[in-house]
């Protein structure tokens, strides 16, 4: 890209949780566990070093194993979520979107043109803007306004914003069509998602 060319837009990443963040989720992880049954498993704080962390305290073989299909279950349950997202988005004709893939505890989405995107932000009950050209890529201002058009979209839909959206302008040195990159997203997102997916569906 050109030093002309204004930087990629991005949705702030959630900062590095506290002391007391990590302390709160070190417990909720251990109410988790005891409700499945594996309250042998003692979730431990660890805030010695500058970044806290937790440590699973008590797993023996059988712990583990347990565990490990517990885990398994709720990965499952996430690529049928993934498929039925795919489904959704295929309703709607948006062939144009990746295939959403399950990447451990979230769903990755992938880059989308910028019809694409606006697109599924009319989907979502955006107004219609200004036809864009379907032989030219669209330049920074008409890709800015659909970023924000979807940003819009998804909070109206009560979606929310996807953490890890960016927007890739059009690039005159490797003649890059403009997109906007779709980061992954938690399940509950993704079901938010297939949700306000489905009721635009229906007439």
């Amino acid at each position: 890209m050109t030093g002309n060319e204004p930087p990629q837009q991005r949705v702030s990443l959630t900062p590095q949780a506290t002391h007391q963040e990590t302390g709160v989720a070190a417990f909720a992880l251990h109410q988790a566990l005891d409700e499945a049954g594996l309250g042998e498993i003692r979730p431990v704080l660890d805030d010695e070093q500058d970044v806290p962390n937790i440590k699973l305290h008590g797993i023996d073989a059988d712990a583990a194993t347990r565990l490990g299909h517990l885990v398994r279950k709720g990965t499952d349950e996430n690529y049928l979520l993934a498929e039925e997202l795919r489904h959704a988005l295929l309703a709607h004709d948006l062939n144009g979107f990746p295939v959403p893939q399950v990447c451990g505890a979230k769903i990755a989405l992938g880059e989308v043109s910028i019809r694409t995107a606006d697109r599924l932000a009319c989907i979502l009950g955006a107004p219609p803007g200004p036809e864009l050209d379907e032989y030219e890529s669209p330049d920074w201002p008409e890709s800015n306004d659909v970023f924000d058009k979807l940003n819009a979209a998804l909070k109206a839909t009560d979606v929310g914003v996807f953490v890890g959206m960016w927007l890739h302008s059009y690039c005159r040195r490797c003649e890059g069509d403009s997109a906007i990159e779709l980061g992954s997203i938690k399940v509950d997102v993704a079901r938010r998602f297939v949700k306000a997916l489905q009721s635009a569906a229906r007439p």
